[in-house]
């Protein structure tokens, strides 16, 4: 009896192997077509491993084939990712780990709703707004809403590399610019360029103005090229010295201002959740911790932290101590 148990299962086993070999691959699918559509031949081989080692036991063939024929990484894609500029990243995190006033949660609403429903406005001879500008004093989460936005599009979010953007010549960042925003048109995507005041500045505020003024006319130029399957957010701690014609180019422009005692109170509950405090209930301090006088969200977080960390180190009884200090 027992034999013919196992000749019975032992099948459906076997199928039930299959199948997960093949649904695991199948997955992996859209990962490796995005990084072939982005020319990334890291991304190409590494889920082409992956895909080798999932087929490995059910598809031994298959498994060596892939890895004996797999060449996408010599092959010349149509655009190669320009890696001293720009970081190809999977979003890690949506809206709700961002602490936002619920005006700005409503904007970004809209963004995403638009770009869900773009062919409804493509029959109307509209297309979705794609260009968003955050500004306000850092550490309020303007990088972080950002990648939210890609993350929400279901989208790559492309990081520009501020060191590798801006030249000491000016005539080279003029020409990385416009290789950025090249390459951001290879599909849809979020391209994310902090400290944008560094190439969007009014012109007339440089040290070579002539230089300056043409680096943001091909600003404006690139930005009125840039196709709307590129959402293109741009983040600054200096708005009032960004180029007056630059900033009518935005769609939206989202201020993230020095938080209110509401968003403080949202970001300590965050923060001192039961799920990041196992067995210890720390919520009845957020009221006190919202209360703070604090110069942005990123000190209520690093305050958060530091009474999680003394829980785990000292059994919480540094607790009063760091609430009382005045500052993180």
């Amino acid at each position: 009896m027992e034999t013919a148990e196992f000749e019975l299962t032992s099948p459906a086993q076997a199928r039930a192997r299959k199948k997960a070999a093949e649904t695991s691959v199948v997955r992996l699918l859209p990962k490796f077509l995005q990084a072939c559509t982005w020319g990334h031949s890291p991304g190409m081989q590494e889920v082409a491993t992956n895909m080798a080692g999932i087929l490995d036991e059910q598809y031994p063939a298959v498994a060596k084939s892939i890895r004996e024929q797999y060449r996408f990484q010599h092959r010349q894609a149509p655009k190669q990712l320009p890696e001293s500029l720009i970081s190809l990243e999977d979003p890690r995190h949506g809206l709700h780990a961002v602490i936002l006033s619920q005006e700005t949660i409503e904007k970004c609403h809209a963004i995403v709703q638009e770009h869900s429903r773009s062919e409804e406005l493509k029959a109307f001879g509209l297309a979705p707004r794609h260009k968003v500008l955050l500004h306000g004093a850092p550490g309020n989460g303007k990088t972080m809403l950002a990648e939210a936005l890609a993350w929400e599009l279901h989208v790559p979010f492309l990081r520009v590399k501020y060191s590798g953007l801006i030249d000491s010549h000016l005539g080279e960042t003029g020409k990385k610019l416009d290789m950025v925003m090249d390459y951001a048109k290879t599909a849809p995507c979020v391209l994310f360029l902090d400290e944008f005041d560094a190439v969007g500045l009014a012109r007339g505020e440089g040290s070579d103005v002539g230089e300056m003024r043409r680096i943001t006319n091909q600003l404006l130029i690139a930005m009125e090229r840039l196709p709307s399957t590129c959402v293109f957010v741009a983040a600054t701690n200096a708005h009032n010295m960004l180029d007056a014609a630059v900033k009518r180019r935005f769609d939206f422009a989202i201020e993230l201002a020095s938080p209110t005692t509401e968003l403080k109170l949202l970001c300590a509950q965050m923060e001192l959740a039961p799920a990041l405090t196992p067995g210890h209930d720390l919520l009845h301090l957020c009221g006190r911790i919202s209360e703070r006088s604090s110069a942005n969200l990123f000190e209520v977080v690093e305050l958060c932290r530091r009474i999680r960390r003394d829980l785990v180190l000292n059994a919480g009884e540094g607790i009063q101590t760091i609430i009382e200090a005045r500052s993180v």
